[in-house]
């Protein structure tokens, strides 16, 4: 695997480093050597000192949350193109790589396929926002078991939304955590529709630790990812077990 290229490591800073301020923990991604982070929400936070630090570090932003809104439910459609739109803006100032969205509970009395239909119908509207700022809108399904009444769990159907959306612009956030509880297989989902993917998310089941805690191999999945070519961003979303700088670098380590 040494003459492929290293995954491109995003660190999640909502979930490192917290004892430091949100600002304070650029620096530290920074002088471990990584080359981008990303974030949740933009709310409570000052984004132009994150700007300013983010150019500082020369860092990347590969992705933060576009809107809260539930796709499933056409009431919220108005809120999502809303937020989406600020969101791009702010994606455009940080050169930000994608707006991170989900399909919010399942509605009890409307049918499954209007609520699809809704996702689809959804994301078709804002795919222009997105094209216009270069951003890419990342669909993530959940696992049922940690965000109970969620409407999208599964990856395939995930899959199936972003092709009938057919815009280069929208694709899915494959979240290996949620992947992993929700449905299994994932080196086969991973391969077969690796166009289609727009940005990973890592943590080990149970417990969304730091990858090598629990049973999911990602020594062979980032080698996967290498073979096949993925060159968007690893997102390392997990809560540490151990010191936060021991446990990036041995992730990281997996993925060179």
């Amino acid at each position: 695997m040494s003459n492929l290229a290293p995954l491109r490591f995003s660190v999640c800073i909502e979930t490192m480093f917290t004892e430091m301020p949100f600002e304070q923990r650029l620096e530290y991604v920074a002088d471990l050597g990584f080359s981008a982070f990303e974030f949740w929400s933009r709310q409570g936070k000052d984004m132009n000192i994150t700007l300013a630090l983010k150019l500082a570090l020369r860092l990347e932003v590969s992705a933060f949350i576009g809107s809260r809104a539930a796709l499933v439910d056409p009431a919220q459609h108005n809120q999502f193109m809303s937020e989406i739109t600020h969101a791009a803006g702010l994606a455009v100032d940080l050169s930000c790589n994608n707006l991170i969205v989900t399909s919010g509970p399942a509605l009890p009395d409307v049918s499954r396929e209007e609520q699809y239909a809704s996702i689809v119908a959804a994301l078709r509207e804002a795919a222009p926002i997105a094209d216009d700022a270069d951003v890419c809108i990342v669909l993530q399904p959940m696992n049922a078991r940690d965000n109970p009444g969620t409407f999208l769990t599964s990856s395939d159907e995930g899959f199936a939304i972003v092709r009938e959306v057919n815009n280069p612009h929208v694709k899915l956030c494959f979240d290996l955590y949620h992947q992993q509880i929700s449905e299994g297989n994932l080196t086969t989902r991973i391969i077969e529709n690796l166009d289609m993917i727009g940005h990973i998310k890592v943590a080990d089941v149970p417990g969304r630790h730091e990858p090598g805690t629990g049973e999911i191999n990602f020594e062979h999945i980032f080698g996967v990812l290498r073979e096949h070519g993925y060159r968007g961003f690893v997102g390392l979303e997990y809560t540490p077990l151990v010191d936060a700088i021991a446990s990036l670098k041995a992730v990281r380590a997996l993925g060179q």
